[in-house]
């Protein structure tokens, strides 16, 4: 709604420069401050509510590592595995992924660029450039890069597979339908959510990957500042506040760490027991009758026999 509003206040507003309007209507619309939804973890508690009652607690969800893990070998055997790979460690927009060509990529040198997006419009698909701070280079992790040789090979033979009998679409994309035509971002959503709902976890978008990925990189202690490269943000501010999300693990080595900043001595009191009333009151006549007996004048008496 901020956008719209100030799209139309910049057209109105050229518009009275020129003398067309009088008034600047959309400078007098009142809109709600924004406020980014904070990404939330699935912890236990959560996924157990969500079982019970299909809710999500916040719109923005990111799963923990062992979820990830079991999302990744769920589709282990899926076609599109290394992309799934690429969003969730490197952490690419839906439509810079789509409009990535093999000339950007590197497999060699473990790396690929993001110079392109597509842009989906009343499902209608347009190329665009994407922002400048968005036009960066990602290095691939070990596992992410050993994804893609393997789908390139495979890419290599359906195109001769199809080259036979049906036409081969030469786009020259890394990520292709079995016949070679690019993949909409709206199907890859829609093939992701499916993934999802297939494997029994629980719900996450795929443009929550960004933020996931973001999150792991912050629980293997990544700077925050090589995170923002990555994901391509104008500013550490947003991807401190909107991309991290604070993982139990987290929180648990904040705490142990804030309390291990503090010395304590190393004296241990010796815990003190309870003792039974009864008992002591007869320990201390016993004593008392002792100390009696050793003060008090010799009578000649013996105990008997």
């Amino acid at each position: 709604m901020h956008r719209i509003n100030a799209t139309l206040s910049s057209f109105l507003g050229s518009g009275i420069r020129r003398g067309d309007y009088p008034t600047n209507w959309a400078a007098m619309v009142e809109l709600p401050a924004v406020k980014r939804p904070k990404a939330l973890v699935w912890t236990p508690e959560r996924v157990e509510e969500w079982k019970r009652t299909g809710r999500k607690p916040s719109p923005v969800m990111v799963w923990t590592p062992e979820q990830t893990g079991e999302f990744l070998d769920f589709v282990s055997d899926d076609r599109l595995c290394g992309m799934w790979h690429g969003f969730i460690f490197r952490g690419p927009r839906r439509g810079e992924m789509c409009a990535l060509p093999w000339t950007e990529v590197s497999l060699s040198g473990s790396w690929f660029r993001i110079s392109a997006q597509i842009v989906e419009i009343a499902y209608r698909q347009y190329d665009e450039a994407p922002k400048q701070d968005s036009v960066r280079t990602v290095t691939l992790d070990s596992q992410t890069r050993e994804q893609w040789q393997e789908w390139r090979i495979t890419q290599g033979e359906e195109r001769e597979q199809w080259s036979g009998k049906e036409a081969w679409v030469e786009t020259n994309r890394v990520w292709t339908h079995e016949n070679g035509e690019p993949l909409h971002p709206d199907w890859i959503s829609r093939r992701f959510n499916r993934l999802v709902e297939l494997s029994g976890l629980p719900p996450i978008r795929l443009h929550d990957t960004r933020h996931l990925s973001a999150t792991l990189a912050l629980l293997g202690k990544a700077d925050i500042k090589v995170v923002q490269e990555r994901l391509g943000h104008s500013s550490r501010q947003i991807t401190s506040d909107t991309y991290t999300s604070v993982l139990p693990q987290l929180m648990t080595a904040e705490a142990e760490s804030t309390s291990a900043v503090v010395p304590r001595s190393l004296k241990q009191e010796t815990p003190r027991h309870t003792e039974d009333p009864k008992s002591q009151g007869q320990d201390e006549a016993r004593e008392q009758a002792s100390d009696a007996d050793k003060d008090g004048p010799d009578e000649g008496l013996r105990p008997a026999a």
